[in-house]
């Protein structure tokens, strides 16, 4: 009998002391790397949750948080997951739609409105010639503008290239390393310039209206829609737009969250993104995610939370 309940006591001491039930009782802190165009949003998700939820300890990972400890990291592309680590899987959370814009004093402004960008142009405006392609023309003069683009994992750059047949190191011109707000700082500087970027970097969320200085190149899309991206557009209609009619000359990409399995807290909160926090993706300028990728992750996700919470 002694020895049975010794055996009991042991067993209560490493229930306690192991990892598993750490995680179940521990009020540990969930940090997420992100982007700073999405940053905003997921301030708002985090303000948002504690609400309901004020036992839970969120945080946006700043630079001394090391990659070992970060639960979340925001990916922008479809392609992220070719570089996911072994064990994390991917989350969409929403969509982000990418426009190609120029500074309002660049003397090039008024030739690329009467001739506006199709998908050639873009092409010729910014990628370097394929010179296996059979429209290179080597005698024609190139623009006189010197593209900007991100440089880094991060960056909406792989989308942009991807949509349009190239790679990100097939733009031309000049890479910035850091985040994708300092392409708009650039050209609105270089009158010379030109870039392309996320709604959220390329409007003020507050106001709805773009930023000091910039405009959208103007696109060869339907004359039904050009009003929607002229210099006094508002993000709200542009979103509305790009949620009900894909436009070809304008890429739409996914973005979400990279995650480790096994996270009965983060999954808790991810669930909470999906259903609640993606009210408010329209303010912080993401589009919603696809309904039925919606749906099927939703679905996912609560059927492991009761898998977890059977255990």
């Amino acid at each position: 009998m002694k020895t049975m309940k010794l055996f009991k006591s042991i067993l209560v001491i490493l229930l306690i002391s192991s990892p598993i039930f750490a995680q179940d009782n521990i009020n540990e802190t969930i940090y997420i790397k992100s982007s700073r165009f999405a940053s905003p949003l997921i301030e708002k998700w985090i303000n948002e949750y504690t609400k309901v939820n004020p036992q839970a300890q969120i945080r946006l990972a700043d630079n001394s948080v090391k990659a070992e400890n970060i639960s979340l990291k925001v990916v922008v592309s479809d392609n992220s997951k070719n570089g996911l680590q072994i064990g994390e899987q991917i989350l969409f959370f929403g969509r982000y739609a990418i426009l190609p814009v120029i500074g309002k004093d660049n003397p090039l402004l008024a030739e690329f409105s009467k001739k506006k960008l199709n998908d050639k142009r873009i092409k010729d405006l910014f990628f370097e010639k394929d010179i296996l392609s059979e429209d290179t023309n080597p005698s024609k003069p190139g623009y006189d503008v010197t593209v900007y683009s991100g440089n880094n994992n991060e960056s909406v750059a792989h989308s942009f290239a991807s949509y349009f047949g190239y790679t990100s190191s097939s733009l031309k011109g000049k890479k910035i390393s850091g985040d994708d707000a300092f392409l708009i700082n650039a050209i609105q500087k270089d009158k010379t310039g030109v870039t392309f970027n996320a709604l959220g970097n390329i409007f003020d969320i507050n106001t709805r209206e773009l930023k000091d200085n910039i405009t959208i190149l103007p696109l060869d899309v339907k004359k039904e829609y050009r009003n929607y991206f002229t210099e006094s557009v508002n993000i709200d209609n542009v979103i509305e737009l790009l949620e009900s009619e894909p436009i070809d000359l304008i890429p739409v990409d996914n973005i979400g969250f990279a995650y480790s399995p096994g996270n009965k807290t983060v999954k808790e909160f991810l669930v909470w993104v999906l259903t609640e926090g993606k009210t408010f993706n329209h303010s912080y300028g993401i589009l919603n995610p696809d309904e039925k990728v919606l749906t099927y992750q939703i679905k996912e996700l609560e059927k492991v939370l009761y898998t977890m919470n059977l255990k």
